[in-house]
C-alpha cells in the first residue's frame, strides 16, 4: 500500500513539473547599464536535458534571468542540477545566475565545475562542451577584471568579444 502511495506522490510530482515545461523565453534585450553583467548580453541556447523536469526548471531560471531576478534563478538551477548534476550546461547557467548577483566566487567555481565534466558531455561534441565552459570562465575572468586571460581562451576557443 505505501509503494503505491510513494508511486502516485512521485506520479504525481512529475506530472505537475511536465505541465509547467514552456519553450524559454527570449531575454529582453540588453540594458545600456555600465555596469550591466555580460550575463545579459547573450540569449544562451536551451541545453540536452534528461527529463522534463529539469527542463522545466531551466525555463523558469531563463526567464527569472530576463526579469532580473537571479536569486530565484539560482534557486531553480540549483534543484536542476540536483536532478541532473553531470549536466555541464546547467553549472554554466548556475555560473551566469551567480555572476548576475556579483558573486564571484561561485561563478568561478561553477564554472570550473563545467570545464570539468565538459569531457563527458551528452549530447554534443567534446569540443563544443568544452568551449561552452571555457568561454564561461572567460566571462567570469572578464567580469572580475581579468581581461587580458580572458582574451587568450576566446582567441583560443574561436569567440572574440565584438
Amino acid at each position: 500500500m505505501t509503494a503505491n502511495f510513494a508511486r502516485s506522490i512521485c506520479l504525481a510530482a512529475y506530472l505537475t513539473l511536465a505541465a509547467c515545461a514552456s519553450a524559454p523565453t527570449p531575454n529582453p534585450a540588453p540594458s545600456a547599464k555600465a555596469t550591466a553583467p555580460a550575463v545579459e548580453r547573450r540569449q544562451p541556447a536551451p541545453p540536452k536535458t534528461n527529463t522534463d523536469a529539469t527542463f522545466a526548471l531551466l525555463s523558469e531560471a531563463d526567464t527569472a534571468l530576463g526579469a532580473a531576478q537571479p536569486k530565484r534563478a539560482i534557486l531553480l538551477l540549483e534543484r536542476a542540477v540536483r536532478i541532473e548534476p553531470r549536466n555541464f550546461e546547467l553549472w554554466i547557467r548556475l555560473s551566469r545566475a551567480h555572476l548576475a548577483t556579483d558573486n564571484m566566487n561561485a561563478a568561478m567555481q561553477h564554472a570550473r565545475k563545467a570545464i570539468a565534466l565538459a569531457d563527458v558531455a551528452v549530447g554534443v561534441t567534446t569540443a563544443t562542451a568544452q568551449a561552452k565552459a571555457w568561454l564561461q570562465y572567460a566571462e567570469v575572468l572578464e567580469y572580475r577584471g581579468q581581461k587580458q586571460e580572458a582574451a587568450s581562451i576566446r582567441r583560443r576557443y574561436g569567440q572574440q568579444r565584438g
